[in-house]
């Protein structure tokens, strides 16, 4: 089921609603972004009402990720022993693929059915000053009590890429305040440390003793005020992953529970501490009103030692996948 959400440019954007079950996605052409995430009636993402409140948000709330999710430091890389510089919209750094990165840009809809929705774009050789005509695809499909997302690209050139999603998550509702009492573990036991720019130093650190233990379930906000976090207003933090069984989140208000699986080496966990009165689409969405995990490559990993590099050779389909499995329970 599709409906009319918006206009940009003259051209409609619409969204399309896939369901199975219990499950229920809003899924809106501009970014390849899910806007709405129903489980037993209950939304458990952020959204919004227009694409002009989604930019003006700046917080890529749902959205497809690329060419490459997360930072590149100053926006430089070498490949095929060339330099590239990258468009820079983060300080010094470039950040989710550049001023206008696919969260941006309106996909085009290939397939469409009840259950599952297959968006594709295609980034020309030179946009955000990447190489290669990449084209991208990316499926959304709801079934078994859970929603699979499936990125595929080509590109004619060598290049980087990694996508991931950026929904933000508060499953005891959308718009039902912070999500510091939901329940989080993820399965990694290295993070890696930043600096100023929330860029990796290089090193892996086990999470042992400190605010970056969630190999037990234990509450999100639990450790948010602890020097560690002060910086960085929580966690704005990548997670090296231990298995495909990324990350486990649950509510004691709604009794939903949420299992993150993924082929992709990384978790990029973020507590939403920059959130400061976005406009959704029931309300505000203020710091901490939500929280994101998002699969992907280390931050900066092209340009460090011993980490995965996000590398995609030329006329080599490459494919990633992100899978949300959710159950609920007796609530508490």
């Amino acid at each position: 089921m599709k409906k009319l959400y918006d206009k940009i440019n003259g051209k409609e954007v619409y969204i399309y609603t896939i369901k199975c079950g219990n499950i229920e996605v809003d899924i809106c052409e501009v970014g390849a972004r899910i806007n709405a995430l129903r489980i037993n009636d209950t939304d458990i993402v952020f959204g919004f009402n227009s694409v002009s409140d989604y930019i003006k948000s700046g917080c890529y709330a749902g959205a497809t990720i690329g060419r490459v999710a997360n930072r590149i430091a100053k926006g430089r890389f070498v490949l095929n022993e060339k330099l590239y510089q990258l468009n820079k919209n983060n300080g010094e750094n470039h950040l989710h693929g550049g001023n206008e990165g696919f969260d941006k840009k309106l996909f085009r809809v290939t397939h469409d059915a009840e259950n599952s929705v297959t968006l594709e774009y295609t980034s020309c050789n030179g946009e955000e000053n990447y190489p290669g005509n990449l084209k991208f695809t990316v499926k959304f499909t709801v079934e078994n009590n859970a929603l699979f997302i499936e990125y595929s690209a080509v590109s004619d050139k060598d290049t980087l890429w990694c996508p991931t999603n950026h929904t933000y998550f508060n499953l005891d509702g959308e718009n039902s305040g912070n999500c510091l009492n939901n329940l989080l573990q993820i399965n990694a036991d290295l993070y890696t440390p930043i600096d100023d720019g929330l860029i990796p130093t290089g090193e892996k650190i086990t999470v042992k003793g400190t605010s970056f233990d969630f190999i037990q379930l234990k509450k999100i906000g639990k450790n948010i005020d602890s020097e560690e976090l002060k910086v960085t207003l929580g966690y704005d933090h990548n997670f090296i992953l231990n298995s495909a069984h990324a990350a486990h989140a649950e509510s004691a208000v709604t009794g939903i529970k949420m299992d993150v699986y993924t082929d992709l080496p990384c978790l990029h966990f973020y507590s939403g501490g920059q959130l400061n009165g976005v406009a959704g689409k029931n309300g505000v969405y203020n710091q901490y009103a939500g929280f994101c995990l998002e699969p992907q490559f280390c931050p900066n990993a092209v340009n460090m030692q011993g980490f995965d590099k996000p590398f995609l050779k030329h006329n080599k389909r490459k494919s990633y996948i992100i899978n949300y499995v959710f159950n609920s329970r007796t609530i508490y």
